[in-house]
Formats: structure tokens, sequence, C-alpha cells
């Protein structure tokens, strides 16, 4: 599929899904049999078909049943590993922005350096305070617990994307197993989603796990996407693949353990508010 996320019968096939989705009992079964259970399907379930696959072998690890129990459920009865939003990663970091599909990415990541934002890699506590207080400012409490187990874990890598004052911009955490990573989670703090701090976040760690040896980043399905996001994912270069899926020895990647916050550090800030003025900070040059 050339056209990848925006293709038109992809697009009608999501849209199908959801609507179904308010209307009829969760089904269990694999796309092809739910196509002769949802007539309304049956004619657009070969753009499913050609999707390209992809191959993953998941660590025996406790990261590996992690990955494994991402992928091999289903969700609104479609199989989690059914396209699959994946980016494929560059073999340098550098060469991830080159050429004319990552222009919206370059500008919005330009903008936001200017105007100061800054990313980097957090340790447990300071995620902790900064990812809770972004979803109690969200409404969406339900996810405090499933997110501090993550980080309690060692699982899983959180990032940010912070103003010039320090505030909170956008947050993400990703989780990495052998060249495979997934990014489980990016939210930007109220009123800051339409803002430009994401496209640099996702080039931030788009780059980290290139230069680290990571080769595909995936998320969910893309079956369910809204437009926005679907249209968010397609400018970062994510195209959906189906997902086989394997358990098998991973290579050490070499890769070291997360930073912690030091115990006697300040805390952080995690308002959306700017703090008290403070001396600018130095920026880095702006994303070629």
């Amino acid at each position: 599929m050339s056209s990848g996320l925006a293709d038109p019968e992809f697009v009608r096939l999501g849209e199908a899904l959801q609507a179904r989705d308010g209307r009829q009992a969760r089904v269990r079964r694999a796309a092809a049999t739910m196509a002769c259970a949802v007539p309304a399907l049956r004619d657009r379930l070969p753009v499913l078909a050609e999707l390209p696959t992809l191959a993953v072998s998941f660590s025996p690890t406790a990261l590996g049943d992690r990955m494994e129990a991402k992928y091999g459920g289903h969700r609104r009865g479609v199989p989690c590993r059914l396209a699959v939003s994946v980016l494929a990663l560059p073999g340098r970091g550098e060469e991830y922005l080159r050429g004319r599909s990552r222009q919206a990415v370059r500008t919005n990541g330009n903008r936001a350096i200017e105007a100061g934002v800054t990313c980097r890699r957090m340790g447990r506590v300071e995620a902790d305070v900064r990812i809770t207080a972004v979803l109690r400012a969200r409404g969406e409490d339900g996810l405090i617990d499933s997110v501090r187990e993550d980080l309690h874990t060692g699982l899983v890598h959180a990032w940010l994307a912070r103003d010039a004052e320090d505030a909170t911009e956008v947050v993400a955490l990703t989780s990495v197993d052998g060249v495979f990573a997934r990014l489980d989670l990016m939210l930007a703090a109220p009123g800051r989603e339409a803002g430009p701090s994401r496209y640099l976040l996702s080039a931030h760690l788009v780059t980290e796990l290139a230069e680290r040896g990571v080769r595909h980043l995936g998320v969910d399905t893309a079956l369910f996407l809204e437009p926005g996001l679907r249209h968010f994912q397609r400018l970062l270069g994510f195209a959906p693949m189906t997902l086989e899926l394997g358990r098998g020895p991973q290579p050490d990647d070499g890769c070291p353990a997360p930073r912690t916050s030091p115990a006697s550090g300040p805390v952080p800030t995690v308002s959306a508010e700017a703090p008290a003025a403070r001396q600018p900070e130095q920026l880095p040059a702006p994303v070629a």
C-alpha cells in the first residue's frame, strides 16, 4: 500500500469498525472470520491482505512477555497485531529528519526549539510526578496506576518535552525489546495538544532509539485512530503493518540503564503554568 495510513479504503475500514463497535457485542475472531459475521466489512478486507508483514521476535524475558501481551490479544474483537502503526527507523538517528517527507516534522521541531522547548529522558521519580500531573489535568486518572506500575518495573523509558520555564509540554513512554520498540504513551499537557512540541519529542526519541540499534517503532492498531492522530502519525512516517509474533533470544544492545533523578535534587515543575522568572538556558541548534 503506497499511501499507508492515508489509504481511503483503510480509513473507511477503520471508520466501519469504530461504528460497529457501538452497535454490536465484541467479536473475538480473526479478522477474516469476522468478515463473515459483519457483511459491511467483507468487501473492505482485501486492504488488510495488502498490508506489509513484519516478523517480530520478542525475548524470553518479562519485557518480551509484556510486548507479547500488548500485541497478542484483541481490541474490540480485532487482533492487536493487525494493521499496527509502525515506523521504520534509519541506521543512524541523524538520517530520520532528512528528505521532503519529514518537512513538517522539521518545521514544527524548529518552531518548538525557537520557543525554548527542550527534550530529554526522565528518571522514574520525575516521570511519576510529571506524567501523573498531566493525566490528572487531562481527567485521565484511570491511567495513573498502570503508568506507575510500568515505571516501577523499569521496563519503560520516560521522555519529556519542557518549555523554557520547565513546564511540561509533552510526556512519553517507550519500551524496547531488541530491535523492536513500542510507543506506549504520548500525552501533551492540557492546552498544548496542537503545539509543535510533540513533533520535537517524537524526533528526539526516534533519533535516540535509532542510535541504540532499534529498527522499528510500533504503536497500536491503526484501525481505531482518530483523524487527527492518524494524520500526525503519517507525517512522522508511520505506516500500517501486520506483525508476525515470535519468541527468541535477543542480543545485548549495550544500552545503559535509565538514569534516576538525584534524591537531593529539586522537585520537578509539573504545572502547565510558567514558574517565576529564571535565567534562560542554552538552547540547542535548530533541527536541520
